[in-house]
């Protein structure tokens, strides 16, 4: 009874090996991080194929970069793996989540963005995707990307699949009939200070998407197009979309009906405002001079700002669900 508690729908999954489904899903992930692995493999084997600035490519923090990118990337692998067979079930829940939340907030906006950004870029402007200046070739970045956006729909996919059969309850119970815990006037406080961040956070990058220019990098000014301008606009409609859909959780309200409705949004949302603004803050820290002339004050505290809004986010979720998950054996145990 206790292991059927905690792993909802494993006594099925024990009858045999994952499904058609599941390995396709994972098949096509895997496939999707070959590309990527291999250019990194590539650069830190001494290669300097796919760049025009060759003298760049034996850079020492780049190397360290390509290292931790490449374990990243491979750590997506395991990942997947982990989601499709049976040993992902024995994984403690907390040493799931974290990497695949991390992982959804990288690659959401990049799935959103990508193919969009490019036909955006296509049709309404008459400049390049990539220009002949750059450092690295322009195929790099069609092959980086497109693989990028296969694995994010995958692991996306396989997350999905994973969890219905792991936490099947969470797919089907209301959000008002959540019920609430010791802890939920500290949840409230947390999601409605994570609001303000996310409000600040969305106002300026929704600013950069609509054509404002005003504290933006110089570098970032030079290279500048419609598919960036999309990016923008995508972190500020989800960090608005994960407040709210957070707030909704809090209060209880009754719509949308399912919970999981404003969970996914809310987990998406806290998700990529955290991610991406750490992955700025930690390349602006990484710039030798990183608050100097190409350091704008607006830049550094938007970054901050989303940090703060999307770790505040992360830790109501994950506050409300750990509470959620320890009356939930009690709720289950009736037949």
């Amino acid at each position: 009874m206790t292991a059927s508690v905690q792993f909802p729908g494993r006594t099925h999954a024990a009858c045999g090996g994952p499904g058609r489904l599941r390995l396709a899903v994972c098949a096509a992930t895997v496939a999707a991080c070959v590309p990527y692995l291999t250019i990194k493999i590539a650069w830190l084997s001494g290669s300097t194929v796919g760049w025009n600035d060759t003298a760049s490519a034996r850079d020492s923090a780049l190397y360290v970069a390509n290292a931790i990118t490449m374990g990243m990337d491979a750590l997506a692998v395991v990942i997947v793996l982990a989601f499709t067979f049976r040993w992902g079930l024995r994984i403690p829940a907390w040493l799931v989540l974290t990497p695949i939340w991390i992982a959804v907030g990288l690659l959401t906006p990049i799935v959103l963005s990508v193919p969009l950004g490019v036909l955006l870029q296509t049709l309404l402007s008459s400049e390049p995707l990539t220009t002949g200046d750059q450092p690295i070739q322009g195929w790099v970045y069609g092959v980086v990307y497109t693989g990028f956006s296969l694995q994010g729909l995958g692991l996306l996919t396989a997350f999905v699949l994973y969890a219905r059969s792991r936490w099947a309850d969470v797919f089907t119970v209301r959000t008002k009939d959540v019920p609430e815990g010791a802890t939920h006037s500290l949840q409230a406080l947390l999601a409605r200070t994570a609001s303000v961040f996310a409000v600040a956070f969305a106002a300026v990058h929704l600013y950069w998407a609509l054509g404002g220019t005003a504290g933006l990098r110089e570098a970032e000014l030079d290279h500048r197009n419609v598919a960036q301008q999309l990016s923008d606009g995508i972190w500020g409609g989800l960090a608005l979309a994960g407040a709210a859909a957070l707030l909704v959780i809090v209060q209880r309200h009754g719509r949308p009906d399912r919970f999981i409705a404003p969970l996914a949004v809310a987990w998406v949302g806290a998700a990529t405002t955290f991610a991406w603004s750490l992955y700025g803050l930690l390349v602006t820290l990484a710039q030798p001079g990183f608050l100097g002339d190409d350091s704008t004050v607006t830049a550094n505290l938007t970054a901050l700002g989303g940090l703060l809004a999307g770790l505040l986010m992360g830790v109501t979720g994950a506050v409300l669900l750990a509470e959620r998950q320890t009356a939930r054996p009690i709720a289950s145990s009736t037949p």
